[in-house]
Parts: structure tokens; sequence; C-alpha cells
């Protein structure tokens, strides 16, 4: 029978000349030996070949051996810079309404996930604790700074009806504090500075889009009353997340889960505090699609709730606001 040479193929330990001749770091190497063709099938070697510990290379090239590389080394990727975190304690308003840790941490966890896709920065909530001394949130928020000076989150989330209702009746509202002395936040507003504290007041049970209940926390009717559902007196209501929400917001956004409205809210109202425009860098306004050139007659709710009612370059203010 007619053949050429048929290659056996073994494994060698390192060979320190490959490896210099190549340039890259090699774990084992392949050597090709030619081999006698005949009719039987070839077996495998009773007893392990012993090879050298070094072959040089025109050696091996001139003996008819080829070496290759059986398994290289990857460099080592570099490390991705860490995400930001911004630092929030909780503080439940014991005279309003319980909420226990686990919800205020779920809520936090769920403004997180609206936050950081749009400005590469964590929420994270880093203290829980209940006030019932009573006075204002900013009593309250002085109360806190007062009893953990040593280490201060970036911010504080109060879970409150707020100040006068306020919170319940709008959903919620932000403002900052003085830090104590020698205090540095590490995310700067352009509004206020590096020494303050910024707080957000949210109503933890607010109901979007509430319908039937007149100002009350009570559902007396079965259809929109006066000021619900955006001026449509006589609008449907439907149940939706364990109340009667106005049937034509069942499928929006906010909507989407109980407590999807507060955690937007939460993100809102943060912002705001490192928002140069104020109201006017509300997502549907002439000056935010002036500003990011949308079409004048561009309306998208979907879009507005995605972004949590803020103008897209907010989120580019606050990244910029990191300052470690």
């Amino acid at each position: 029978m007619n053949c050429g040479r048929i290659p056996k193929i073994l494994m060698s330990p390192l060979i320190p000349e490959w490896r210099a001749a190549v340039g890259v770091p090699v774990v084992a190497m392949l050597i090709l030996l030619p081999t006698a063709c005949s009719s039987m099938p070839i077996s495998a070697p009773t007893s392990s070949p012993v090879f050298p510990t070094s072959v040089p290379l025109a050696t091996a090239v001139e003996a008819g051996t080829l070496l290759l590389p059986a398994t290289l080394v990857p460099p080592s990727p570099e490390a991705a810079p860490p995400i930001p975190v911004f630092g929030a304690a909780v503080i439940v308003d014991a005279r309003s309404e319980p909420v226990m840790r686990e919800q205020a941490a779920e809520l936090i966890r769920e403004a997180n996930s609206f936050l950081q896709p749009l400005s590469s920065i964590n929420l994270l909530m880093t203290d829980y604790s209940e006030d019932g001394a009573g006075g204002s949130t900013n009593d309250m928020a002085s109360r806190y700074v007062s009893a953990h000076a040593a280490a201060l989150p970036n911010g504080l989330v109060i879970l409150a009806f707020g100040d006068d209702g306020r919170a319940k009746r709008d959903g919620g509202y932000s403002y900052a504090i003085a830090g104590p002395p020698g205090f540095t936040n590490a995310f700067v507003s352009p509004l206020t500075g590096s020494e303050q504290i910024y707080v957000v007041v949210v109503h933890y049970n607010h109901r979007y889009a509430e319908c039937g209940y007149g100002g009350t926390d009570t559902a007396t009717s079965t259809t929109a009353l006066q000021g619900e559902c955006r001026g449509q007196t006589g609008l449907a209501c439907v149940q939706r997340n364990g109340y009667p929400m106005c049937s034509d917001s069942t499928m929006h956004l906010y909507a989407s889960t109980r407590t999807h409205a507060v955690a937007s809210s939460i993100v809102h109202e943060l912002l705001h505090l490192f928002s140069p425009g104020g109201d006017l860098d509300h997502y549907d306004t002439p000056e935010c699609r002036s500003r990011m050139g949308y079409p004048e007659q561009f309306r998208d709710l979907q879009e507005t709730q995605y972004n949590n009612g803020l103008c897209p370059y907010v989120y580019e203010e606050f990244r910029r606001s990191y300052q470690p």
C-alpha cells in the first residue's frame, strides 16, 4: 500500500525556544511526529515517550517535527471602573403610616432600577430608621444628621405625609440642608454646592391616577370626581394595584407596579436638586423639547414616564455632579 507520512500527535512539556521564537506564553505544546504507514490500525504507544526539556526550533524543523501551541494564556482584562453610588438613609415618619425596612429597601431598589440606566449612578439604601418625635421633615432630617454626623450618607429619603400633607397630596418634594462642619458631599449640586445633604420626601402609599376619591382617603364614586383623571370628570374607575384607578391610565408605565410612581418620584425629586432649570426641566415642556432638539409637537407619555418626568439632560448634570 502506497501512502504518505502520517503524523502522530503527542503532548510535550514547555519548550522555551518555541515561546521565545513566537513571543507568546505557552502552557503546553503539540508535537506531530512522522510515523510509518501500514495497513494495520495505528495504536497508541505502550509507554510514554521521553522528550528533551528543550528542543531548538531549527533542529525540530530539520527533523520534520512540527510544533504547535496547545493552549495560549490570554492577557488579563483591565478592571472596569466602579459605578458611583449615591447613598441614601431612609427615615420613616412614624406619625404618618408604617413602612417596614423590607418595604423601604425594595422601594429604593426599584428607584435605582430607574436611575442607574439613565445616569450610570447607583442609588443604595445605607440605613433605615423610624422617627416619631414630631415636627417638620426638616426637624427629622436634622435629628438624623446630628445622630450620624460621623458617617453621613449623600442624602435622606423621608417616607411621610410631608409638611402640611404636601407629599400625600402631590406625591413628593425635595430640598437640601447644610451638613455639619467639615462635611463634603461627593455629589456637588450646581445649585447648592458640596456642603449640603439632599432630602427627598415622598408618600409611600401614594395612589397614581386615583379615581373616585374626591381628595379623601376612601373611594366614594365609581367614576372620576372633579379634579381627577386629568380633568375628565365622569370617566369610569377600574380596579388596578388594589385601588380604583382612572380607566385610561391602567396601561401607563407608572401603573405597572403598586410603587412604580412612588419610586419614580424619588428619582424625580432627587434630580430636581441638580436641575438648573427647575420645573422648566420637566420632560414635557417647550424648554426641554428645545434643548433636546425634539419637534415642538412631540408628546410621548411613555417616554415622559421612562425618564421619570425629567428632561434627559438632567441625568447628565447628575452624573457630572459626582466629584469624589
